[in-house]
């Protein structure tokens, strides 16, 4: 054996636990615009708020990107899940086939092909 597996639960519980992540961001947003990354906006200061314009202006440009990066997180990430739900589901395909083909091997090795019964060989006196 060379000890390789795949750990289905785990697959599971990272879908799970990224899903989790994506929707909280997505419910962070505005409605309709939970691709967008727009809830970075609601953070904007106005000159009133931050006291100064050279403040307000670093913060619109770093909002501004972080808008974009969050864009980019949640569309990364929604592929991620894609593939590992693909891996989990493929793997779980091929193990229920193996195991099918195994059963089918066992049953045509070990039943009787010509379905008859005969009975049990008497041991030899």
């Amino acid at each position: 054996m060379s000890g390789y597996g795949v750990d289905v639960d785990a697959l599971k519980a990272t879908e799970k636990g990224i899903n989790d992540t994506i929707r909280e961001l997505r419910e962070a947003g505005y409605h309709g615009h939970e691709h967008s990354g727009q809830a970075v906006i609601q953070w904007k200061l106005n000159v009133d708020e931050s006291g100064h314009q050279a403040i307000t202006d670093g913060l619109d440009e770093m909002l501004d990107r972080l808008r974009w990066w969050v864009r980019g997180l949640i569309a990364g990430t929604e592929e991620v899940v894609t593939t590992l739900t693909d891996t989990r589901t493929t793997y779980e395909r091929v193990e229920q086939d193996v195991a099918s083909k195994l059963k089918s091997l066992a049953h045509m090795t070990f039943s009787n092909p010509m379905g008859q019964q005969t009975p049990p060989a008497e041991a030899p006196r």
